[in-house]
């Protein structure tokens, strides 16, 4: 009985760490998304920035990317091409919070939390 117990801890300890190894998988690639307006969202992540393209158009956003733990990171706009100047300066520096909440093999649920959002809104990014 006592082995039993001791195993199904053991099975807890790695089933807990990992989402965590699967959160360090997501850091560099080349991903997609739904934003909850529509469309598609591309992006290529490295371990600096994030380049993001929406529904194939000539803009691009880049992001710096800051990791704060395994499964946490933080988007600043760094930049932007083919955008109206009068709306990339109201743009640049804006601060997005990511938290992956939960981590499969092709695709991971996060939270994106905006600096003028009342709620974060959820997404679910998928590898390409």
């Amino acid at each position: 009985m006592r082995l039993l117990i001791l195993l199904g801890l053991i099975l807890i300890f790695f089933q807990g760490t990992s989402q965590i190894e699967n959160c360090t998988s997501f850091r560099k690639g080349k991903y997609f998304y739904t934003p909850p307006n529509g469309g598609e969202v591309t992006f290529r992540r490295t371990n600096k920035k994030q380049i993001e393209r929406y529904n194939n158009e000539h803009q691009r956003f880049i992001f710096k990317i800051i990791w704060l733990n395994e499964c946490e990171y933080s988007l600043t706009l760094h930049n932007t091409k083919g955008v109206n100047r009068k709306i990339k300066k109201q743009i640049i520096g804006t601060i997005l919070k990511c938290e992956i909440i939960r981590a499969e093999l092709d695709h991971y649920i996060m939270y994106i939390d905006g600096d003028n959002e009342s709620e974060p809104d959820k997404v679910t990014v998928y590898v390409k």
